[in-house]
């Protein structure tokens, strides 16, 4: 299935729906991620995780599917994913 069918089953019926590209998550040059703060990230992402997708499966999904479409969209990954958890964890303390 593809990524995107996936976040369709988790967010269809929310208003987290607008986000199923993830690149409001993960591509840092993209107008969508500056439309939404690190706490919103994180709220999605938690969902996905709760809702049962993994963030490694959800990461290699992201990635595969814009190097297929030669879209430079996926570079940014690694360093979103640390800097959301960063400051996730500063904030647990």
């Amino acid at each position: 299935m593809h990524y995107q069918e996936k976040l369709d089953q988790i967010f269809a019926t929310g208003d987290l729906w607008k986000h199923r590209t993830l690149r409001t998550v993960f591509d840092v040059g993209s107008h969508e991620y500056t439309q939404t703060t690190k706490a919103e990230k994180i709220d999605i992402l938690k969902t996905c995780v709760q809702k049962g997708l993994s963030l490694a499966e959800l990461i290699d999904d992201y990635r595969t599917f814009y190097e297929s479409q030669k879209i430079e969209a996926s570079s940014s990954i690694e360093f979103v994913v640390i800097d959301l958890l960063t400051e996730t964890l500063k904030s647990q303390h």
